[in-house]
C-alpha cells in the first residue's frame, strides 16, 4: 500500500512538470472544494496536470472533473478502456502529447496492451479487435481536419451520450493542455520512441489499479449546481446522468467565463463556430485576424484564441497568451479565458459529430 502510494505520488509531481501559464493549487494546500475534488480524483482516478491545471479556479476544475468523470470513467453502456482508447487517439489527432501519452498508458493499464502500442505508433488500422477498430477508425476520421465521420456509427444509439461526451471532455482538455502543458512529462530522444513504448507501459502498470477502481455512476454531480442542458447540446438527453453532468459543466463556463469575457465576444466566436466544419486552416494566421477585425486590445487577444484554439490549436503561441497574461499575470483571469475558449470548441465539435449522426440515421 506504501510503495502504491509512493509511486501515485511520484506520477503526480511528473504531471505538472511541464505545466507552464499556470500554476496547480498544491494538494497539501487545497482546501474547500478544490479539496474535496482532489480527494475524489485520488479515490477514483489519479492526481493530474490536465485537471489540476484548473485548480485556481474551483468551479472550473469541477467542470472538468465532473464531466470528463461521468462520461469517460464510469462505465455506462460503453466500457472505459474502450473510451480511454477512443480519447487517446482523438488526443493524438489533436497534437496534445501531454494528454495522448497519459491516455496510451491507461489503455495498457486496462488490459488493451495491442491496441495501446497501435495507438502510441498512430497505427490503429492494424488492431487486432475489429471492433475496436472500428470504432478508433472512426474517431481518427471524425477529428482529422477536412475529413468527415463515416456513415455507418459503430456505436449502438444508447451509447451515443457517452461517446460524444467523452469526445467533448477530450476535446476541452486538449486544447487546454495544449496551452498550459509544454508537452508530455515522458520524453524519449528522436529515434527512440521504442523506449518511450516501453516506458507509458510501465506507467500503464502502476495505473492499472485506477482501472480496477469501483467508480460510483453521478457521484460528481454534487460538486455543482443543476443547470439547464444548452440546445446545442441536445445529444446528451437520452443519458440523464451524463446530461446533469455536461450541464452543470457548460453552467460553471457560463459562469466564470461572464467575468472575464464581453457577451458581444462570446457572441462573435459563438456565430463564428457555427459555420465552422472542422476543415483545416491555412498555415497563416491571417484568416484569424480578418475573423477578429473591428475587435482591439484584450477583446481582440481574447477572440483570436479561442478561435485559434478551435479551429488550429497549434498556431496558439506565448506571444498570444502573453497579451492575455499581461504585466499582472493573473492566473485566474487566463484559466476563465482558456476553459471558456476550449469548452466552446468543444461544443461545437460535439454538436457537427451529433449532427452528422442524425443526418446520417
Amino acid at each position: 500500500m506504501l510503495l502504491a502510494k509512493l509511486r501515485f505520488e511520484l506520477i503526480e509531481r511528473m504531471s505538472v512538470k511541464t505545466m507552464r501559464f499556470v500554476s496547480a493549487v498544491p494538494r497539501a494546500k487545497a482546501d474547500g472544494l478544490v479539496a474535496r475534488i482532489y480527494d475524489m480524483i485520488a479515490e477514483d482516478f489519479f492526481i493530474n496536470g490536465s485537471l489540476t491545471s484548473h485548480s485556481k479556479v474551483p468551479h472550473l476544475l469541477a467542470g472538468v472533473w465532473t464531466g470528463g468523470r461521468e462520461s469517460i470513467l464510469v462505465t455506462d453502456r460503453l466500457d472505459r478502456t474502450t473510451k480511454e482508447a477512443m480519447t487517446a487517439v482523438l488526443s493524438r489527432v489533436n497534437d496534445c502529447p501531454y494528454c495522448g501519452d497519459m491516455l496510451v498508458s491507461l489503455v495498457h493499464g486496462g488490459g488493451k496492451h495491442e491496441a495501446a502500442s497501435q495507438i502510441f505508433s498512430r497505427s490503429e488500422e492494424k488492431i487486432a479487435d475489429p471492433i475496436l477498430r472500428e470504432r478508433l477508425e472512426w474517431v481518427k476520421a471524425g477529428a482529422t481536419p477536412g475529413s468527415q465521420l463515416p456513415t455507418d456509427t459503430p456505436f449502438t444509439a444508447d451509447q451515443l451520450p457517452e461517446v460524444i461526451g467523452s469526445l467533448l471532455a477530450m476535446s476541452h482538455i486538449n486544447r487546454f493542455s495544449h496551452v498550459v502543458m509544454a508537452g508530455s512529462p515522458v520524453q524519449a530522444p528522436l529515434g527512440f520512441q521504442r523506449i518511450k513504448s516501453a516506458a507509458l507501459r510501465m506507467f500503464g502498470s502502476v495505473l492499472k489499479t485506477t482501472t480496477e477502481r469501483p467508480i460510483q455512476p453521478g457521484r460528481a454531480l454534487e460538486l455543482l449546481p443543476p443547470a439547464p442542458l444548452p440546445d446545442d447540446m441536445y445529444w446528451a438527453e437520452p443519458n440523464p446522468r451524463i446530461a446533469s453532468a455536461l450541464s452543470r459543466w457548460a453552467g460553471a463556463i457560463e459562469r466564470e467565463s461572464a467575468l472575464v469575457v464581453k457577451p458581444q465576444i462570446q457572441n462573435l466566436v459563438y456565430s463564428n463556430l457555427q459555420c465552422w466544419q472542422g476543415e483545416l486552416m491555412p498555415i497563416s494566421r491571417s484568416w484569424v485576424d480578418n475573423e477578429v477585425e473591428g475587435l482591439t486590445g484584450r477583446d481582440r487577444a481574447i477572440a483570436r484564441l479561442a478561435l485559434l484554439l478551435a479551429k488550429a490549436p497549434y498556431q496558439v503561441d506565448e506571444a498570444l497568451v502573453g497579451e492575455i497574461l499581461r504585466e499582472d499575470r493573473d492566473e485566474t483571469r487566463f484559466i476563465r479565458v482558456l476553459a471558456w475558449a476550449a469548452f466552446s470548441a468543444a461544443r461545437r465539435i460535439a454538436k457537427r459529430v451529433a449532427d452528422t449522426i442524425r443526418g446520417a440515421g
